[in-house]
């Protein structure tokens, strides 16, 4: 049974403005909302429902989600008059955690639905979910087996080539590349235009690099790399949605091969 809590309403209300600078962590495909709240149903984490102009929070598991349906169960409240209150709500507005990243997402009214025997709740769906990956909190390594690449053009004064590193991690903030010391004039500050990271099964994904770290790496057989970190540059819309999708991918991946 889930547990109501109370909370003030300005918090709830300001978390439900979804635009500026959280708008490239929105997704809006239907695959990608569904491996979340699949997540969420298998971890068993608690997600909590804000509603009533932000005056009532309830505190609930998610307990199903069925896409062909297109709706989302929930467990209801332990308090008839929070249970009432949440039925004649007509915007409710869900917070949760999904691999340390805060997931957030509006759905429309609940109607009440009977899962495996006892109440519960059931919404729509949402047509969008905000997933704030703050780049600090959440990196994926690049796999070995399947390496994704970053082509970066270098001027060297004859002319403009190509550089191929491998990319070593990616977040939605930037990227870590490895390559060999020489192959790129790197320094702090240094900014790559139109370079192209070259993600597998995902596509190709034009971006502006700052290099805003440089480490030395010794590999196994002794040989020396360069780790260069480096930070997105005004990146479009349709590329972090692209990365994003990349780096959900390598999640479920890892996640099934466990």
């Amino acid at each position: 049974m889930a547990q109501p809590n109370a909370e003030s309403g300005g918090g709830a209300a300001a978390a439900i403005d979804v635009g500026g600078d959280e708008s490239p962590y929105l997704l809006h495909a239907r695959v990608d909302i569904a491996a979340v709240l699949r997540d969420l149903v298998r971890a068993r984490g608690l997600a909590s429902v804000h509603f009533g102009g932000g005056q009532d929070t309830l505190l609930t598991p998610l307990l199903r989600v069925d896409p062909a349906a297109g709706e989302i169960v929930f467990d209801c409240s332990g308090s008839e008059r929070l249970n009432q209150a949440l039925m004649r709500a007509s915007k409710l507005m869900f917070i949760a955690s999904h691999d340390k990243v805060k997931v957030r997402f509006i759905t429309g009214p609940a109607r009440g639905e009977q899962h495996e025997g006892r109440n519960a709740f059931a919404v729509r769906m949402p047509d969008s979910m905000l997933r704030l990956q703050r780049r600090e909190f959440y990196r994926v390594l690049a796999p070995v087996t399947r390496p994704a690449r970053c082509v970066i053009p270098v001027d060297r004064g004859g002319g403009v080539r190509d550089v191929e590193a491998r990319l070593h991690d990616i977040s939605q903030g930037g990227v870590a590349v490895m390559t060999r010391p020489g192959d790129l004039p790197v320094e702090i500050g240094a900014i790559y235009p139109d370079c192209r990271l070259a993600l597998p099964d995902a596509g190709n994904v034009a971006v502006a690099l700052r290099t805003v770290n440089i480490h030395t790496v010794t590999l196994l057989n002794g040989k020396q790399m360069l780790r260069v970190g480096c930070q997105f540059v005004h990146p479009s819309m349709p590329a972090l949605a692209l990365i994003q999708r990349y780096m959900m991918r390598l999640e479920r991946d890892k996640r099934a091969r466990r």
